[in-house]
């Protein structure tokens, strides 16, 4: 993929750049407990694909693709960014995760996350006290009932108050609240959705879901840039 972006001379900042996994770790802590995630509604067999714009340019796509069988859920993301101001590629981005739901709760995660020349890999596993999280930060152990910064996929994201970061393995603190229904524009078709203002202590954006709970919209601002996620495909993997 080659996108190239044109910002008057001044590179966009790095950090304008993530949707999710932009905050830092908070290394070997246990955090608080989020909300239980009791309630939620894993997806069946199937993927949505959203374009990453900044502005009106095409910086990137994020994947969400989904299976269940034998009594497990299966969940893979993949983001892939890159800008390139005139023929200089001046910031790529790149992360693939793997998580694994049992009985509506995080069993397994594995990541790797690589941002310019440096490369993060996270790993977690369920366990008696809670899940386990390793990651270069270190070992931590997180609520058994947590969803990652990956789980944008389930509206039940909006009712936490942490989130394991997927892409450093540290855990975040992250504020919603729902502003009412509003029409977007979804696969090519106008949607009605509910948007809900998201915020962590290092980015802050909008996310929209549908009548049926599906994540179909998503704009984020950091350092002045904003990126927005549009939903352009749904349906098998």
């Amino acid at each position: 993929m080659i996108t190239s972006i044109s910002t008057g001379g001044r590179p966009l900042s790095r950090r304008g750049l993530l949707m999710a996994g932009l905050a830092g770790t908070l290394g070997c802590a246990l955090p608080s407990a989020g909300k239980a995630t009791a309630g939620i509604v894993l997806p069946g067999t199937g993927a949505r694909r959203f374009s990453v714009l900044y502005g009106s340019t095409r910086i990137g796509g994020h994947t969400v693709s989904y299976a269940s069988e034998t009594g497990e859920t299966r969940i893979e993301t993949e983001i892939h960014l890159l800008v390139k101001v005139g023929p200089f590629t001046v910031y790529t981005f790149s992360h693939r995760s793997t998580e694994t739901w049992r009985d509506a709760l995080l069993a397994s995660l594995k990541s790797r996350t690589v941002e310019q020349d440096e490369t993060l890999d996270v790993e977690g596993a369920a366990t008696p006290l809670g899940f386990r999280v390793a990651s270069k930060g270190g070992p931590f152990i997180a609520s058994a009932a947590t969803l990652t910064s990956n789980s944008l996929w389930t509206p039940a994201i909006v009712k936490q108050t942490t989130l394991v970061d997927a892409q450093h393995g540290g855990v975040i603190g992250v504020s919603t609240r729902k502003l009412g229904d509003e029409t977007v524009m979804a696969g090519g078709q106008p949607v009605q959705a509910t948007r809900y203002r998201f915020i962590t202590p290092y980015y802050a954006g909008s996310i929209w879901y549908d009548a049926d709970g599906l994540w179909v919209h998503g704009e984020f601002e950091r350092d002045g840039a904003k990126i927005q996620y549009r939903l352009e495909s749904q349906g098998p993997a």
